[in-house]
């Protein structure tokens, strides 16, 4: 249950600084490319048990 608690705090805390670091960055021809980057990276925490645990297998 501490690990998923942990999971949980790290997706939250992620989103809250990349949603912060977007307010951030001014409008402008990168703005899709940077909100790409930001789900892939969002992506890679939500997705990092599941490749936890498939390892362990």
């Amino acid at each position: 249950m501490e690990q998923v608690y942990i999971w949980v705090k790290d997706i939250f805390l992620v989103i809250i600084s990349l949603t912060f670091f977007q307010i951030l960055i001014p409008d402008s021809k990168m703005d899709k490319y940077i909100r790409f980057i930001f789900s892939l990276v969002i992506l890679a925490i939500i997705a990092e048990p599941v490749i936890v645990l498939v390892k362990g297998l």
